[in-house]
């Protein structure tokens, strides 16, 4: 896979010669959140969820490139506290209200999109293993359906 710069400036991908069966990834987040999900209960479907979302922030039209990147920041925050959920709560607590404070303002719908996600049954696989009893519900609190 080779990566340039397209004419209208964002990235693009050439693949070639794929194998039958073989499994590609693209995008710069791509790795990363395979790599933080993956010891997650459910881990490959809450990947393949995150992955979209921030596909879908990088090329949003309705932000402006700053919006742009710190949407895709405040999400990727939330891979990463949800990864470390059950030995840090507070830190996917904080993430959450940082998420949704910007993204509510900013991009309701990834905000949706983002609670949709740590709401899933996936994802409270892990967040049941939170054992503070407050940071939990706090946690389920901030991303139950309004």
């Amino acid at each position: 896979m080779s990566e340039s710069e397209s004419p209208a400036g964002g990235k693009q991908y050439t693949i070639g010669n794929v194998g039958a069966g073989a499994r590609i990834i693209q995008g710069d987040y791509n790795t990363w959140i395979e790599d933080r999900m993956g010891a997650l209960p459910e881990g490959g479907e809450l990947a393949e969820r995150f992955q979209a979302l921030v596909e879908r922030l990088e090329t949003a039209e309705d932000l402006d490139e700053d919006a742009r990147a710190l949407a895709t920041e405040k999400t990727m925050t939330v891979v990463d506290a949800l990864a470390q959920a059950p030995e840090e709560p507070g830190t996917l607590k904080r993430a959450l209200v940082d998420a949704k404070t910007f993204l509510s303002n900013a991009a309701g719908w990834a905000w949706d999109e983002l609670s949709g996600i740590v709401s899933s049954e996936a994802a409270q696989k892990t967040i049941s293993t939170i054992t503070d009893v407050g940071t939990r519900a706090a946690i389920q609190a901030l991303v139950a359906a309004v």
